[in-house]
C-alpha cells in the first residue's frame, strides 16, 4: 500500500483502518474525520470527489493511496460511498441530486414516479413510492436575510445544561427555522425530496406535529443533546445545506392509520440516504 502524508492523512488512516468494505458516509462525517472543514468545492462540484490518479487533488491521492475509490456522489444529500478494492480505479459517478427531471428509479429496483406534472409550476402533483401514491404538500423554504440567504440558528447556548451535556450526534448545527402548511393533524408516511431526488422517508402520528415548531421546522435547545430528539437536529441541518446550495427540498404525504409497515417496507426498498442505512 502507497504512503501518504499529505494533507488528507487522517482520510486516509480512516480508510485504512475501517473495517467493512462500503463507507457510506456525509460530507459532515469527512470533515469530523479530517478534523477541518472541506473547502466549498467539495459541497459545488462532484467533481471533487473524482477518482483523479496521478492529478493535482490530494484528497483523490489519500483515498486511493488506501486502496478506497469514491461513488455515489450526491451534492444535494451531502452524501457519497467510498468503496475498497477494485472501486478506487472507477470514476466517481455524477451527482444524483443534480439537474434530474426524469423518473427516478432507485437502487434496489422500485421506483420513484413524479409523471404528475402541473406544468405552469413544475412541480407534480403526486410521487409514486413502490405503488403507493404521495401528494404534494409544500416547498420547504428555511426564513432568509435581506440578502435571501438561508438564516442560520444555533439554539444550542440556551439550554440550562449545557456545559455539562455532550452534543448528540447532529446536534452541533447549524440549523434553520421554517413553515410547512397544508399538513392535517392526522398519522401518515412522509416523504422528502431534494432536486427531485428521494432523501428521506419517516412515520407520524400527528404530521402538522411532526413538521411544526416543536418538530423539524425548529430546532429546541435540548434537542440538539444526549438523550434528545436528533433525528429533528439532523433533518432540519439538512434542509439547510440543500436550500443553501440553491436546491428544492420538497414534503410528500400518505395519511394511513397504520403508518409503521409502509414506512418499514420503502426505507427497506427504497434506501432514502437521509435515513442512514449502512
Amino acid at each position: 500500500m502507497e504512503a501518504y502524508r499529505g494533507k488528507y492523512a487522517p482520510l486516509f488512516r480512516h480508510l485504512t483502518e475501517f473495517g467493512g468494505i462500503r463507507w457510506r458516509a456525509t460530507f459532515r462525517e469527512v470533515e469530523a474525520v479530517l478534523d477541518f472543514p472541506l473547502p466549498k468545492s467539495a459541497r459545488q462540484h462532484s467533481a471533487w470527489w473524482a477518482n483523479e490518479q496521478g492529478g493535482g487533488h490530494s484528497q483523490a491521492r489519500a483515498w486511493l493511496a488506501a486502496g478506497w475509490g469514491t461513488s455515489e456522489v450526491s451534492l444535494a444529500t451531502q452524501t457519497l460511498v467510498f468503496e475498497r478494492g477494485s472501486a478506487a480505479s472507477a470514476p466517481a459517478k455524477r451527482d444524483r441530486g443534480a439537474r434530474r427531471r426524469a423518473p427516478i428509479p432507485s437502487e434496489r429496483g422500485a421506483a420513484m414516479d413524479m409523471s404528475h406534472a402541473v406544468p405552469a409550476a413544475g412541480i407534480a402533483e403526486a410521487l409514486t413510492l413502490d405503488g403507493q401514491t404521495f401528494r404534494f404538500v409544500a416547498s420547504i423554504s428555511p426564513e432568509a436575510g435581506p440578502d435571501g440567504k438561508p438564516l442560520e440558528y444555533m439554539p444550542q447556548r440556551r439550554y440550562r445544561l449545557a456545559a455539562s451535556t455532550p452534543l448528540n450526534r447532529h446536534g452541533e448545527g447549524p440549523f434553520c427555522r421554517f413553515s410547512v402548511p397544508g399538513l392535517p393533524a392526522a398519522s401518515g408516511v412522509y416523504a422528502v425530496t431534494v432536486a427531485q431526488e428521494l432523501v428521506y422517508v419517516g412515520k407520524a402520528t400527528n404530521l402538522q406535529r411532526r413538521w411544526g415548531p416543536s418538530g423539524y421546522a425548529q430546532i429546541q435547545p435540548r434537542n440538539c443533546f444526549k438523550n434528545g430528539q436528533s433525528t429533528n437536529c439532523k433533518v432540519n441541518h439538512r434542509v439547510l445545506l440543500a436550500a443553501q446550495d440553491g436546491l428544492a427540498v420538497r414534503l410528500w404525504i400518505r395519511q394511513t392509520a397504520s403508518p409503521r409497515s409502509l414506512e418499514e417496507r420503502l426505507i427497506a426498498k427504497l434506501a432514502p440516504p437521509w435515513n442512514d442505512q449502512r
